[in-house]
């Protein structure tokens, strides 16, 4: 049953008559002012329900009264009428019956209710089906539902920190598919389709004052991610008043792998992935460039150390970047592409150094990717040859795991104060294992150091684990042979990769040669002349 069919509308008018009386009832004390109102609503919905023949469209056209009596039972901030009223506003959600001037006001009061700390659940579940059901909510509206949303993530309750950014998280991506929604029915309607994006520079800036309603809500959210990630006072977002790197960098991960096309498509997203997100991307990973382990930082400052949690993220962002718009970002992909091999180097710490091996990895498992480092790279002249620097470094990297190993005292932690990829094998390494026993386990052996190979992935895929280990702070310990072996992995489905491409290439050359003349160039036997 829809909800526009006739058995749930007149189902839904029962239930508004129900909520009324209810709401009533529970004001007829202490709040006479909203009583009133609800008895007036109840009359108002008899008086649509028979005057009109398309009932629904005659409720939202009413809804802002329709809705007042329930509004001024929120106001009331007492939790039972609260509920009761949050319950009835969300009946009228769910049947579309919302217009946006009502669905104006609904939010001003559900912002009231968050700076009062009442019904901090309720409020969530509100928002996110105002926001998934209907699409009256835009601009300045959209824009302050967000910020109660957020700033709900921030308060002390831990239940409703998550409650909201999983609320976040889904809005966020509402508001792309919106976009998304926008696109296709111009698309339909032969409205003309998206022009491709240009080369985009700080002299070919846009603005979003060219792009769609929906376009220009995404554009906007988007742009105050970046702003609010690199510290900066957000242009649309207004209210907000706390916001963490960690969280914001995992927002703009998903809004770019989730919807690559927008970027790709609308110039006006190119601008920001070029002039906003690489940047900030380039400036955030200043601490883990800098530090050297073992020595002294270059600055005093806390903030110059490596932190575990941003540049985890910082890596997967920089992955779905390579991955998603390399075409977009030939040049900021070079910067990013060295910063990943010198993460690799042994100064670094051992858990940045996986991380990095993990993500090069991701990389090494995409033939289209490594090829395109090769043409846009190496096979160019006075250009930096980035795909040798990768398998230089991963080469590199292995030999350093070898003399960490042989050199590390026994008794070595096996945590990030290590700078190497691996814990010290205690009591001697050697084929043997541990005690010189026997082992079944497959191994790397080179001048009596022995590090295990362990099965990290299928062949052909690149499984992460430390990149993907975004609830923990501090970075974990790094289990013997681990980095050894995604390094391996890597350096496997990078050479398959390469063989695999060639060989198609010259299946194709091959093909080519032994095909029959196109009919075009065919040419003709001469006429044959008899002499009489």
């Amino acid at each position: 049953m829809t909800t526009s069919s006739p058995e749930a509308v007149k189902k839904l008018l029962e239930n508004m008559q129900t909520d009324f009386r209810s709401l009533s009832m529970e004001c007829k004390k202490k709040f006479p002012p909203v009583k009133e109102a609800a008895e007036s609503g109840i009359v108002k919905v008899k008086t649509i329900a028979a005057r009109n023949t398309d009932i629904l469209a005659a409720l939202k056209e009413s809804s802002s009264e329709v809705v007042q009596p329930f509004l001024m039972g929120c106001g009331t901030k007492e939790p039972k009428i609260t509920q009761l009223s949050l319950a009835a506003i969300q009946r009228l959600m769910s049947h579309e019956v919302v217009s946006e001037a009502a669905a104006g006001s609904i939010i001003n009061m559900l912002w009231q209710l968050m700076e009062n700390g009442v019904e901090e659940l309720k409020l969530l579940q509100t928002v996110l089906l105002l926001l998934t059901t209907n699409t009256v909510v835009h601009h300045e509206a959209l824009s302050k539902a967000i910020v109660l949303c957020f700033r709900l993530h921030f308060t002390k309750d831990n239940i409703t920190n998550n409650t909201a950014a999983a609320t976040v998280r889904q809005v966020v991506t509402v508001i792309f598919e919106r976009m998304v929604a926008e696109d296709d029915q111009h698309k339909v309607r032969g409205q003309g389709s998206v022009e491709p994006p240009p080369v985009l520079g700080n002299s070919n800036r846009r603005s979003s004052s060219s792009l769609r309603p929906r376009a220009k809500d995404a554009y906007m959210l988007f742009q105050d991610l970046c702003q609010l990630v690199n510290a900066d006072a957000p242009y649309w977002l207004v209210g907000m008043t706390e916001m963490t790197r960690t969280f914001g960098l995992e927002l703009l991960e998903s809004v770019l792998n989730d919807f690559p096309g927008v970027f790709l498509q609308h110039p006006e997203f190119s601008f920001l992935l070029k002039e906003r997100v690489c940047p900030l991307v380039i400036k955030l990973f200043s601490p883990n460039i800098k530090f050297r382990q073992g020595l002294a930082a270059p600055s005093p400052a806390p903030v110059e150390k490596p932190y575990f949690p941003i540049c985890m993220r910082l890596l997967r962002v920089v992955s779905v970047l390579i991955k998603h718009f390399y075409s977009l970002l030939v040049t900021e992909c070079e910067i990013f592409l060295s910063l990943l091999v010198k993460f690799l180097d042994g100064e670094k710490p051992q858990w940045l150094r996986a991380g990095a091996v993990e993500s090069i990895h991701r990389l090494c498992v995409q033939p289209h990717l490594l090829r395109s480092f090769c043409q846009s790279y190496d096979m160019k002249p006075h250009s930096t040859k980035v795909f040798r620097d990768i398998v230089n470094a991963l080469g590199s990297f292995i030999q350093s795991l070898f003399i960490t190993q042989s050199t590390t005292p026994a008794n070595a932690p096996a945590g990030g104060s290590v700078s190497g990829g691996q814990a010290g094998v205690p009591g001697g390494a050697g084929p043997g294992g541990v005690g010189g026993g026997l082992t079944t386990q497959a191994a790397f052996e080179y001048r009596g150091t022995w590090i295990p190979l362990m099965a990290v992935n299928v062949q052909g895929s690149a499984k992460a684990t430390y990149l993907e280990m975004l609830d923990k702070v501090d970075p974990p310990s790094i289990p013997e042979g681990y980095a050894m072996s995604v390094a391996f992995s890597a350096l496997l489905d990078l050479v398959r990769g390469i063989t695999t491409m060639i060989e198609r290439e010259l299946a194709k050359e091959a093909s080519a040669r032994n095909a029959p003349a196109p009919p075009l160039l065919t040419r003709r036997a001469p006429p044959v002349t008899r002499s009489s």
